[in-house]
């Protein structure tokens, strides 16, 4: 493991506190395999670290600002950035909504692999949330997902990872 992928897990480790959506797994865990996904897909090494660290400004309270201080790149930085929800929202699905809008806007090929393989991993995780989230996140958000990626991500490995976790899901 590289030094600044170690930087990023211990990172994420330490800032993004409790347990995984209704399980007793550390919460960090989510972050951990959303950059091994990535490095499996063989995405540069970048890309594994920002979607490592893509749900810290989120969940850990950490800034842009603080990433680009512990030395991450600029372009780390843009693809945790375009994979961030809008905290200034109140409300979660609109949230989500508007940060779906910025990654067609940038139509940034690494940005949308992180946000695929964040959705695998929430849909694979998913089975300890309330039926209503899970439902919406199975049945709205991961094929909405799949859909408006297409153009840009269709039939790429994460694209096609988070096609096979929803028809895995539905048998």
């Amino acid at each position: 493991m590289s030094p600044l992928l170690m930087q990023a897990r211990v990172l994420v480790s330490e800032r993004i506190p409790g347990t995984r959506k209704g399980s007793a797994e550390p919460a960090y865990l989510h972050s951990w395999r959303v950059g091994d996904a990535l490095a499996q897909f063989g995405y540069a090494e970048e890309v594994v670290v920002a979607g490592t660290l893509h749900d810290v400004v989120e969940d850990g309270d950490v800034t842009f600002e603080d990433l680009r201080t512990q030395g991450f790149s600029s372009k780390i930085v843009s693809l945790v950035d375009l994979c961030t929800h809008d905290l200034g929202l109140e409300y979660g699905d609109a949230r989500w909504v508007k940060m779906i809008a910025r990654l067609v806007d940038a139509q940034d090929v690494d940005a949308w692999a992180i946000k695929l393989a964040d959705l695998a991993d929430n849909v694979k995780g998913s089975r300890t949330m309330p039926e209503d989230r899970r439902r919406f996140m199975r049945e709205v958000k991961a094929p909405l997902l799949l859909r408006v990626s297409e153009p840009w991500m269709g039939k790429t490995a994460p694209w096609s990872a988070l096609a096979q976790t929803i028809e895995d899901g539905v048998r």
